[in-house]
């Protein structure tokens, strides 16, 4: 791969770049220095075998599974049929399925995906930063995400409200039935999504100047080192 496609597979990532100011966008460990990544706190990540069975786990079956339905849904059904669907359903699932109708002109069908996508490609830079995997490794693995990335989003645009609305819908997780809708309402304003908002508008522009979503990526072979990593 090349420096500009390179440079489109760390892009899957630009939110987290966003949201810590140490972070290079173009930096395929992160941020530059000698000093590991903590991810135990919050991840529960020490070492490599850790770090591809969470990459496994989340990112064909992370947050994203919780609105699939929801996104499915407002894109096949009419406005009476929509209205119809609402009034089966139990009252969060009906505030989930009315957050995916808000949104699915900004991200598209897929939804959330990219929040997942992202914190995915996240990791995978941190795994350089604290030699768990090399740099071969890591490109092969967000390559597989790029295929879905591709698949799933056609912009991004698209790609990077999926990613925000996907933290909205994470950081409400916890709250009740009765607080949700209200919860949800509130996640614009928050300061760490506004972060990464103003991060992105601040640099993408110039970062994606030359690298168009749908560019064609020369796909690595599978490192020998990962061949037993039942993943794809």
């Amino acid at each position: 791969m090349d420096e500009i496609q390179q440079r489109w597979l760390w892009g899957l990532s630009a939110p987290m770049v966003a949201l810590n100011p140490r972070a290079g966008y173009d930096n395929p460990a992160f941020y530059p220095g000698p000093d590991p990544i903590d991810i135990q706190n919050g991840w529960g990540i020490n070492d490599r075998r850790q770090l591809l069975g969470m990459l496994e786990k989340m990112t064909d079956n992370g947050h994203a599974g919780h609105l699939d339905d929801a996104y499915r849904a407002w894109q096949r059904c009419l406005p009476s049929e929509w209205q119809a669907l609402l009034d089966t359903l139990e009252p969060r699932e009906r505030i989930l399925h009315e957050l995916a109708s808000r949104t699915f002109g900004a991200c598209g069908p897929s939804g959330i995906l990219s929040w997942d996508y992202g914190r995915m490609g996240f990791l995978l830079r941190c795994g350089v930063r604290n030699r768990w995997i090399d740099l071969t490794e890591s490109l092969w693995l967000h390559s597989r995400l790029a295929v879905r990335a591709q698949y799933h989003y056609g912009s991004w645009f698209a790609y990077f409200n999926g990613f925000l609305v996907g933290r909205a819908f994470w950081a409400c997780l916890g709250n009740s039935d009765e607080a949700l809708a209200y919860e949800l309402d509130r996640q614009g304003a928050n300061p760490l999504s506004q972060r990464i908002a103003r991060g992105l508008a601040q640099n993408m522009p110039e970062y994606l100047a030359d690298l168009p979503w749908h560019l064609e990526l020369d796909m690595p072979q599978r490192p020998a080192s990962l061949e037993e990593f039942a993943w794809s």
